[in-house]
């Protein structure tokens, strides 16, 4: 995964390598210095370019500080989840995500 510029002129520069395998639609800011990501614990060959190859992995959950770069390990999901639709409450005390498989909703408390 990485994370670049979008802004203006900057579009596209200041690519920087966050050094997670996932992808950008496993993962939300929460604010502007905190990004979460649900990440495979395990991916086969070629599933950066076939996401599909994942949708039977399990994903850990983490906080990442985009200022630092700082990657924090926040859960290891007690069920085998494959994670989507990442979204924080306004408080930024509960992060929310439905497990691929059966579409139900779970939430982790972030604090």
């Amino acid at each position: 995964l990485w994370l670049v510029n979008a802004q203006g002129d900057s579009i596209g520069s200041g690519r920087t390598d966050l050094e997670i395998n996932t992808w950008a639609d496993k993962c939300t800011f929460g604010g502007t210095q905190e990004l979460y990501c649900a990440v495979p614990d395990s991916l086969e060959r070629g599933a950066g370019l076939f996401p599909e190859m994942a949708d039977k992995t399990q994903d850990s959950l983490y906080r990442i500080n985009l200022t630092t770069g700082t990657k924090q390990l926040i859960a290891v999901p007690d069920g085998k989840y494959n994670i989507s639709n990442l979204v924080i409450s306004k408080d930024q005390g509960q992060l929310f995500f439905t497990d691929k498989t059966t579409q139900e909703i779970y939430k982790i408390s972030l604090k």
